[in-house]
């Protein structure tokens, strides 16, 4: 659906209009897809399935056109008002004319409008775009970071609520834990290693991560394999509060790197939700986990593993290289 939100003047003196399309929207899918075309293989993909697909999440493209042709977008994926920014890009032909900065502050407004809670965005710290999102009210997720954050309430307001202490379930990760990760493994939490498979380490969104793991899922799902990722969420508020998963490890034949992650209320159902996803039979198990995490390491004993090695100082603590962090391997043998 296409919606018409405003008329907008550039620096030129040229009017053009503000609207947004809100997928799927099968019209406007092939003009949108022709202006980010640019993006790579996983990003093209994604922005097919959330155009043309029902994937349950609220997608918004906000775009300026002329006569119906986009040259500017962002984008938010959103779920129950939790999501990521993304996709701000504006044709060559038409930059330094105002037109992210105009398009960014009719969107937030009309995030704020229609009851947002939060957003994330990933960007070069201190880059123009970096200060253009300050501008609207995003703020480094910690110093030196580019990973960016922006709440309607306040960070505490929104964690007390989100996190909030009530009953989880674990579901095949999908769509909407796709941005209702993001405040989990962004998070100032404890743990650097956070997603190994995923490339998650220290606080960072989940927008680009996440997308293979989507993609691998929609495959394994038309293959009728099990899912080799579970999200732990909690039901009332949505929130992933946990991530177990599995893949091909990088490096060793007939291994599997296993991924677990939990918030700090959460990590007693860690070893369960470990439990609950079904790992390859006939193979070692190999995980990675910050020494001295000791809800984590509780997890992972109760699921089977044992801790083998201790690798130092292997990974900085945060962005700015203020320490380093010891990381224990953990293993267990099936079949």
């Amino acid at each position: 659906m296409y919606q018409d939100l405003d008329r907008i003047t550039l620096k030129s003196g040229e009017e053009v209009e503000a609207g947004v399309v809100q997928g799927p929207d099968l019209r406007w899918a092939p003009r949108v897809e022709g202006l980010l075309s640019h993006k790579g293989p996983q990003w093209r993909w994604g922005n097919e399935q959330v155009l043309r697909t029902t994937t349950g999440l609220d997608v918004s493209y906000y775009l300026l056109s002329r006569d119906g042709d986009p040259f500017a977008n962002v984008m938010t994926t959103e779920h129950r008002g939790v999501g990521l920014l993304g996709h701000v890009y504006t044709r060559p032909e038409d930059r330094r004319q105002g037109a992210a900065t105009q398009l960014l502050a009719c969107l937030m407004e009309h995030f704020r409008q229609r009851g947002g809670q939060a957003l994330w965005l990933g960007t070069g710290y201190d880059s123009p775009a970096y200060h253009i999102y300050r501008a609207h009210g995003f703020e480094s997720i910690e110093p030196e970071s580019g990973q960016m954050a922006y709440y309607t309430t306040s960070q505490e307001e929104f964690e007390a609520a989100f996190f909030a202490p009530g009953a989880t379930a674990a579901e095949p990760a999908g769509w909407l834990h796709w941005p209702a990760s993001t405040p989990l493994f962004a998070g100032a939490f404890p743990g650097v290693v956070r997603g190994a498979g995923l490339g998650l380490w220290g606080r960072r969104t989940t927008e680009g991560p996440f997308l293979p793991l989507l993609q691998d899922q929609s495959e394994r799902n038309a293959g009728g394999l099990p899912p080799r990722a579970l999200a732990l969420v909690q039901q009332a508020t949505r929130a992933v509060v946990g991530l177990a998963m599995w893949s091909d490890h990088p490096l060793w034949p007939d291994a599997c790197l296993v991924d677990l992650y939990c918030h700090p209320d959460y990590w007693d159902r860690g070893g369960a939700l470990l439990e609950a996803l079904q790992i390859p039979d006939g193979q070692t198990h190999l995980a990675y986990c910050d020494a001295g995490l000791q809800p984590r390491a509780d997890a992972m004993r109760a699921a089977g593993f044992r801790c083998s090695a201790t690798l130092s100082g292997r990974v900085a603590a945060d962005r700015r290289g203020s320490g380093r962090v010891d990381v224990e391997v953990w293993e267990s043998h099936s079949g």
